[in-house]
């Protein structure tokens, strides 16, 4: 038998809130992944999550997952609690 399988990486949500940087408020947007196994382009079951944050006000970008840069704890932190959501 033929079987077409893979890994898909979806956005499951996305949500704006407010983070202090540098003594301001400043609006960051905190984005959720999900990884997938999929089967025949159909995705089965999600087996982990992936977390980015972008913040306009100073353009910095952080993500968590492979070959990326260490977000700071706090922000990481705001993401996980954004993530519960989803």
């Amino acid at each position: 038998m033929f079987f077409i399988f893979g890994i898909k990486t979806k956005l499951v949500g996305k949500e704006d809130r407010k983070v202090l940087k540098n003594g301001f408020m400043a609006n960051a947007i905190v984005s959720i992944y999900k990884n997938y196994f999929e089967l025949f382009f159909i995705p089965i079951f999600p087996f982990s999550k992936k977390y980015s944050i972008y913040i306009p006000h100073s353009d910095e970008y952080y993500e968590t997952g492979f070959g990326s840069s260490d977000m700071p704890k706090e922000y990481l932190e705001l993401c996980k609690e954004v993530g519960r959501n989803y």
